[in-house]
């Protein structure tokens, strides 16, 4: 029973969707005849802005015939729309006080790290260092100008 029903209903679908779509506007006469003079003004060898306004006329009637008409009023040639000259602003400069540049201190001079001594020389009583300078024994600490010095291995690093 419900195969019959479909049997019957398909058929009958089919018939009310092509009634509902009607004739194809692209396959009309009318189109044609438009796209015809649409084609016409476009193998003009005319120029500006007249053409470009025969070529819109021409292309929106065949818009309307070929796929019906539309609510908006765009105009469109295709063509570029002229330059259009635009004056720079212009502006005026109030004159200002001129400005003294403001007093920064100075950078801070570079820092200056002090290298460690290489111990060149040594007798009973102190080494001498690669700078020149004389570090005596003081027990088991070597003693430089400004207080005691570190040593590690061959290198003294003193204040």
């Amino acid at each position: 029973m419900i195969r019959l029903v479909i049997a019957a209903l398909v058929p009958t679908i089919a018939m009310a969707v092509a009634w509902a779509q009607g004739p194809d506007p692209l396959k009309s006469v009318e189109c044609k005849v438009a796209l015809d003079a649409l084609e016409g003004v476009v193998a003009e060898k005319t120029q500006g802005p007249v053409r470009a306004q025969r070529v819109g006329t021409a292309r929106r009637h065949a818009a309307d015939a070929c796929l019906g008409r539309s609510d908006d009023n765009r105009v469109r040639s295709g063509a570029p729309q002229p330059a259009q000259a635009v004056r720079p602003p212009v502006t005026t400069a109030t004159p200002s006080a001129p400005s003294l540049p403001s007093a920064s201190p100075p950078p801070p001079p570079p820092l200056a790290i002090p290298r460690p001594t290489v111990i060149t020389t040594c007798d009973p009583a102190g080494c001498w260092d690669s700078e020149g300078r004389r570090l005596n024994n003081m027990g088991p600490l070597l003693m430089g100008p400004r207080g005691p010095c570190t040593v590690q291995g061959g290198v003294a690093t003193c204040p």
